[in-house]
């Protein structure tokens, strides 16, 4: 068998692969070991719900597009403010996609108003933090925007089956799924349980490199992966959290409507204060999965969930 380690990856960011014993040791006991998460939630995901009437995302997306040019502000309040007909108003251009899955219209997002921040932090402090009764927790600064046209081009490679733990993250995260369409088939987050994951990751000895090929070129390991990960189904006013050790994948939208999501990781506390190894994203950035760069220094979620 080729030495794969060193190989450049098929597509996207160089796949994580921990040699420094000490580093590793840390690393595969924390994907072996039952996560506070996953005592709550065996199957390692769960779903929340929140008023969106009270938490606007997408009044502010929609907003932020238009001040950008990238839309006619009136054209989409017109569809009643439904981002999922975004396809219809934006330059194509604006629509294809990047290799990391990010087109001209997302990255506009990335320059959203003070207001949204407010909100975001809100809602993890008020929902979703104190609902997964992990303890405080620190949260993404920034969070990763997602606006997938239906069958815009450009889409990398075959549907990335992946982990974040694969690009670098660590697996003490909780990932945070926030759609702002209904979601469902391909336009949609394709997930597969915990158990299940885990068991693709043991076979692969935590080879993020050799498994990130595979999902590339290997038409078995495709198949596998196109079988335990089945897509999202939520809406508006819903929100998936779900454990950062199962695999998901953002697949190509085939759909006639366009996904707009965002997502964002939360790392608990009292269980990051047990860890010793730092993590650092393997894409161009390089970024440093460090609390207050990457993660906020603030913990939110300190208060009683309201029943």
């Amino acid at each position: 068998m080729p030495d794969l380690k060193n190989a450049p990856p098929a597509y996207g960011p160089d796949n994580a692969h921990y040699t420094d014993p000490g580093f590793r040791a840390e690393f595969v006991a924390d994907m072996e070991r039952v996560s506070p998460f996953q005592q709550r939630f065996p199957a390692g995901i769960t779903k929340l719900r929140y008023d969106p009437r009270k938490f606007d995302f997408c009044g502010i997306v929609g907003d932020t597009l238009a001040a950008a040019g990238v839309i006619d502000r009136g054209a989409l309040s017109a569809r009643a403010d439904r981002l999922e007909f975004l396809h219809e108003l934006v330059a194509p251009d604006d629509q294809v996609m990047d290799g990391s899955q990010q087109s001209a219209a997302a990255r506009v997002l990335y320059e959203m108003p003070a207001a949204f921040a407010s909100l975001y932090e809100r809602l993890l402090d008020e929902v979703v933090v104190p609902a997964i009764g992990l303890g405080p927790a620190h949260f993404q600064k920034v969070p990763t925007f997602r606006v997938f046209f239906p069958n815009a081009p450009g889409y990398p490679g075959a549907t990335s089956y992946h982990t974040d733990i694969q690009i670098g993250h660590n697996p003490r995260e909780v990932n945070v799924f926030f759609p702002l369409v209904p979601c469902a088939e391909t336009r949609s987050l394709l997930m597969a349980p915990l158990h299940e994951s885990l068991q693709v990751w043991r076979e692969y000895d935590y080879d993020f490199v050799r498994f990130g090929r595979d999902t590339q070129h290997d038409p078995a390991m495709q198949a596998r992966c196109g079988r335990i990960c089945q897509p999202l189904r939520v809406g508006v006013g819903e929100i998936v959290v779900f454990d950062s050790r199962c695999m998901h994948a953002g697949p190509h939208n085939k759909t006639a409507l366009t996904r707009v999501t965002f997502d964002a990781r939360v790392l608990p506390v009292g269980d990051h204060a047990l860890q010793q190894n730092v993590y650092q994203g393997r894409g161009r950035r390089r970024a440093s999965f460090a609390i207050g760069e990457y993660f906020s220094a603030n913990a939110v979620g300190q208060r009683t969930l309201r029943r």
